[in-house]
């Protein structure tokens, strides 16, 4: 678990999946995907974000405000391989986030990232 002043990121919980549907589901958060998620492809999404900090011990963690405990999406660390991002910079490591549209613009995806750097680059 990581946390900062507003936030805690930390590893997925069955309640998260209802309200990351429904983040996905919106237009506004997922305009420069190809296309908003199913609840079911939502869910599977949400899983193999927590396989992959049990397996490595980072990912995309929940992200949750401190004060009420409310999830807002999701923000971490995702390992681009060549094979799947082939460009003159992979292998590499992006900082990601993907937050519900009411909490755009409150400086939480920054105060989350510079966490999240920390994190990575301590492991």
């Amino acid at each position: 678990m990581i946390t900062t002043a507003r936030l805690i990121l930390r590893p997925w919980k069955d309640e998260d999946l209802e309200p990351f549907a429904k983040l996905n589901g919106d237009i506004r958060v997922m305009e420069y995907f190809p296309s908003v998620l199913s609840k079911e492809e939502s869910d599977q999404l949400a899983k193999r974000m927590q396989s992959k900090i049990t397996e490595k011990g980072w990912g995309w963690w929940a992200m949750v405000l401190k004060e009420t405990g409310e999830f807002i999406g999701c923000i971490g660390l995702n390992d681009l391989s060549p094979s799947k991002f082939p460009t003159h910079f992979t292998p590499a490591v992006e900082i990601g986030w993907r937050m519900a549209y009411n909490y755009w613009n409150k400086g939480y995806a920054t105060e989350g990232a510079e966490a999240v750097l920390q994190y990575g680059l301590q492991c």
